[in-house]
């Protein structure tokens, strides 16, 4: 009886612990048929003399027609399947530690979708974890995590938009611009407890560049000395978001930047200096209201890029080449989400314009400029219909379009001596049947 007692109270224990710590396996499967798949791109490059008659001119037209084509998810064949390992251990005490591993993968063609990128450590090998790889500890204080993760301001955008965050040509959202790229790498991320319905998320991404770049320099047979420095600038990520019943209202905003140089020497005199620098910032405000026989969704984002470079050769400013690219990008998305009896109608449109001017300098004198203007309009309209908890029919017609003008002009002298004015623009549509199962 004794013996038996033991036994029982040696199995109770183990079985708290099993129930102490678990790992989740869950995934997606999307494979897509497009139907009608039509892709235009035109281009016209015309120069002008100072005059501004016209001296020349190329045009370009392609057209790409497969009639079907097979994906993976509704987003050009980027890819939306996955599959993931989310884990948990109580700690006790309210401390939970917890991670994630997610990979991509296109069910089109077996792929995984970020295998062919390169480590942003530069380490060899790819992002086989390219979604999620972290480890976080989670209590009372809220939640820590460190590793590859979404951006806060990323999941404002896509919980904003009418299909969610798969962008691309059948998410009207595809048009604006992400915020920080959807994820740092190298993060330490911080999530705030529930207050009332308010989170808030801090995201630092580390300021780490590729191994062997940063601060090295080495000496050649000839005794040119040659340093290069490069810098990633910490990168910040902020989100506030509140969810409360029906209502949902965030804001995100984003900041990176980086900054790299080359330094040549001969016999301790300067040679040659190259320098460049980016920085960008981005917000992002989204909104969505059920109000049960239908669920409107409304983005706005506001991006603001500034690319510069410097280069000096032969040791004298007189030499010196300058240029700034900086660019302004604003985009709206408008949506809604409808349920049809067990189907629901999702419809959505986007647009987004960009702007953007330069000035190119040899010896502090301007010697010529660019001017940008970009715009991008995409919409769809679709259904899904559930057949189970896990599977999903999907149908969308999408169209997305681009038109962008690009204007260099060169001066001699502060006068104007000649100019190319490029147009290009783009037309994708196409009709898309899929079905998703969700584990």
């Amino acid at each position: 009886m004794k013996k038996s007692l033991v036994a029982l109270a040696a199995l109770a224990v183990i079985g708290a612990a099993s129930a102490q710590s678990s790992v989740t396996m869950y995934g997606a499967v999307e494979p897509t048929v497009d139907f009608g798949y039509k892709n235009r791109t035109s281009t016209s490059v015309d120069t002008f003399n100072a005059a501004g008659v016209l001296t020349g001119t190329t045009r370009t037209h392609t057209e790409y027609k497969p009639g079907f084509r097979v994906n993976d998810g509704n987003d050009q064949g980027a890819g939306t399947s996955r599959i993931g390992w989310l884990g948990t251990e109580d700690l006790g005490g309210g401390l939970k530690a917890k991670f994630q591993l997610e990979m991509g993968l296109r069910i089109d063609d077996g792929c995984v979708t970020e295998a062919g990128s390169a480590c942003s450590s530069g380490q060899s090998g790819g992002n086989l974890f390219g979604r999620n790889a972290w480890l976080g500890l989670e209590g009372g204080f809220g939640e820590v995590r460190i590793g590859r993760q979404v951006l806060g301001s990323f999941g404002v955008q896509g919980k904003s938009w009418a299909a969610g965050s798969s962008s691309g040509l059948y998410e009207a959202g595809g048009v604006t611009t992400a915020m920080g790229g959807v994820r740092f790498a190298n993060a330490i991320k911080y999530i705030t407890p529930n207050f009332g319905g308010f989170t808030g998320t801090v995201t630092l991404g580390a300021p780490e560049v590729a191994a062997g770049a940063n601060n090295t320099s080495a000496t050649t047979a000839a005794g040119i000395v040659s340093t290069t420095d490069a810098k990633s600038k910490t990168g910040i990520d902020l989100a506030l978001e509140y969810a409360n019943g029906p209502l949902y209202v965030g804001g995100g905003y984003n900041r990176t930047g980086s900054n790299s140089g080359t330094n040549n020497g001969l016999a301790g005199v300067l040679n040659s200096v190259n320098r460049t620098e980016a920085r960008s910032k981005q917000h992002t405000l989204g909104a969505s209201y059920d109000f049960g026989v239908i669920k409107p969704f409304i983005n706005y984002t506001r991006s603001n890029v500034d690319a510069s470079n410097v280069t000096v050769t032969g040791g004298t400013s007189a030499a010196a080449l300058a240029t700034n690219t900086p660019t302004k990008a604003k985009a709206w998305t408008l949506g809604l989400r409808a349920p049809i009896g067990a189907a629901t109608l999702i419809a959505a449109y986007g647009t987004e314009k960009t702007t953007g001017a330069g000035t190119a300098l040899t010896a502090s004198a301007v010697t010529g400029t660019r001017a940008f203007d970009g715009k991008e309009k995409a919409f769809q309209i679709g259904a899904q219909y559930p057949l189970s908890k896990r599977t999903l029919l999907e149908v969308n017609y999408g169209q997305y379009k681009n038109d962008n003008t690009t204007r260099d002009t060169t001066l001699a002298a502060g006068v104007v001596t000649g100019s190319t004015l490029t147009t290009s623009n783009n037309k994708i549509s196409a009709l898309n049947f899929g079905i998703k199962h969700s584990f």
